[in-house]
């Protein structure tokens, strides 16, 4: 009977903590940016993958952004590899972007130079 308990426990503070973590209180889920961008890195790991990038300005100013996505797992369920993205790469990116205006968003997808599309899947 402790044993069934204490399993319980477990498992309820596991996913208060799951809960807490995936959010996304922070992105307006509501509003989706388009960013011509200039990858600078790609961190292929968990819990959630980052594209690192550069957006310029029309004065040609240039603002170094992230936006954070899906684990590996489900990116390459998606037909993503660690290989997706590589610095230099031209692209535009659509994300939500941060509630509070800073240059972090979470991303929707991503348009290649030569228009074919990296999807998150059917999430």
């Amino acid at each position: 009977m402790k044993l069934g308990a204490a399993i319980i426990l477990v498992f309820i503070l596991c996913g208060i903590s799951t809960f807490a973590h995936h959010g996304n209180a922070e992105f307006d889920l509501t509003q989706s940016v388009n960013l011509k961008a200039t990858v600078t890195d790609f961190i292929w790991s968990n819990p959630h993958s980052i594209i690192f990038f550069d957006v310029k300005s029309a004065s040609g100013k240039a603002t170094r952004w992230s936006c954070e996505t899906l684990q590996p797992a489900l990116l390459h369920r998606a037909g993503w590899t660690k290989d997706s993205l590589k610095p230099g790469d031209q692209v535009t990116l659509v994300v939500h972007p941060a509630k509070n205006g800073k240059p972090v968003g979470y991303l929707e997808r991503v348009i290649l130079a030569n228009g074919d599309e990296l999807k998150l899947g059917a999430l």
